[in-house]
This record gives C-alpha cells, sequence and structure tokens, in this order.
C-alpha cells in the first residue's frame, strides 16, 4: 500500500488563538513534531468571533504555505490601533486545534505577518507565512 501526499491539509474547529512577538521569545525549537518555546511574553489573546478560525498548511514546491485567517468583532478605535500595531511585528501564532492540542503557526526563521481590514462591524484578519514543516504541536 502507498501513502498518498495530501496537498492541501486543512484544520477545523480551531479556537483560542494567541499571537506571540517572535523578537521576544529567547528559545524556539522543533523535535519530532513538537514545537518547544521559552519567552516570558503571554503573548495578546485575540478575542476571535466562534467558529471563525481557520487555519490551513498548503505544501507547493518544497514549503507549507500557512495561513490562519478569521473574525474578530466590535469595532474600535481601541482595538484598530491594537491590531494595526501588530501588522509591524514578527509573529508566532498558538491556536487549540479540533482535537484539544495546542498548536504552533510560524517560527523564528518563518515568523507570521498580520493583516486586516474593516468589514461591516467585523475585522477580516489573516496571519501568513512559510515553513519546512505543517504546523507542529506545543510542547509543554
Amino acid at each position: 500500500m502507498q501513502a498518498v501526499a495530501n496537498k492541501n491539509l486543512i484544520v477545523s474547529g480551531a479556537h483560542s488563538l494567541r499571537v506571540l512577538d517572535a523578537t521576544k521569545i529567547f528559545s524556539f525549537g522543533v523535535l519530532q513534531g513538537g514545537a518547544h518555546i521559552l519567552t516570558l511574553d503571554e503573548g495578546i489573546e485575540l478575542e476571535a468571533v466562534p467558529g471563525s478560525i481557520q487555519p490551513t498548511d498548503t505544501y507547493d514546491e518544497g514549503l507549507f504555505h500557512k495561513v490562519i485567517a478569521f473574525r474578530i468583532g466590535q469595532v474600535s478605535q481601541q482595538r484598530t490601533q491594537l491590531l494595526q500595531s501588530l501588522t509591524a511585528d514578527q509573529i508566532i501564532a498558538i491556536y487549540v486545534d479540533e482535537f484539544g492540542k495546542n498548536r504552533v503557526a510560524g517560527c523564528l526563521d518563518w515568523p507570521m505577518t498580520f493583516t486586516f481590514s474593516i468589514v461591516g462591524a467585523l475585522y477580516e484578519c489573516q496571519l501568513e507565512s512559510r515553513g519546512m514543516e505543517p504546523n507542529p504541536y506545543l510542547m509543554d
């Protein structure tokens, strides 16, 4: 029996998205599918609309294209300023997958970038990066 390579791995049912400033991480490593992170920064919990977090890993030409799309409600000047500040940061994202496990997107060599737009009463947000492997699990 031959394994079939899945070119479009989609994770569904993700929730609890937190972002860390990659410049505040002391140590980051991935070993056997598990990420180890040493930082004093707790990061920022982004209050995404429930059910809106959609992480994807698409494999193409030897790299994974990682995207986390999500929405945030309650447009305000204070929240817009916070999100605008994130656009200048290099980001490591941590989210809970559909199995209740913490996953890490982005790394020090390939940090995520953040973009957003305001659509009606919501922020349409996206984190994006490339990487050599799928999003690893966060090890305790």
